[in-house]
């Protein structure tokens, strides 16, 4: 099996989750670098981020799940932690999704999920962060 680059490996990836992803969000499921700035609903992205070049290919992507901050009755709005507490609760289904997929990759997480600020915009957004392997040699 030939290694593979990053548009490629983001590609499989995206097909495996976009079942999962349409049902789960309110928004639309992109891939990387397509969501528009000025996007004001529940959206979710998928980036690869890097990936070796050895014969077992391994890498990293981060699954961005983007949540609009919500009015609770003050002056300023805040994080919809009931959503986003929803949303980080998917991180084991997103990745036996991927591992159920067919494809010659194994899939686990890098760090724990978290929920960051989106700096200069009122929403917040949980980040799933996905290791992945792939045997580029046939046995």
């Amino acid at each position: 099996m030939a290694r593979k680059g990053l548009t490629q490996i983001e590609l499989e990836m995206y097909a495996a989750l976009e079942e999962l992803m349409g049902n789960t969000i309110k928004g639309t499921f992109y891939p990387s670098e397509v969501r528009p700035l000025e996007a004001t609903t529940e959206d979710a992205v998928l980036t690869v981020s890097n990936a070796t070049a050895d014969q077992i290919q391994e890498g990293r992507a981060r699954l961005n799940i983007y949540v609009p901050d919500i009015n609770n009755g003050g002056e300023s709005l805040v994080p919809d932690k009931g959503r986003l507490a929803e949303l980080e609760a998917i991180t084991d289904t997103v990745v036996e999704k991927l591992n159920e997929a067919d494809t010659a990759y194994t899939f686990d997480l890098f760090q724990a999920t978290a929920t960051i600020a989106v700096p200069g915009k009122s929403e917040h957004f949980v980040n799933i962060g996905i290791h992945f392997k792939l045997a580029t040699f046939s046995n």
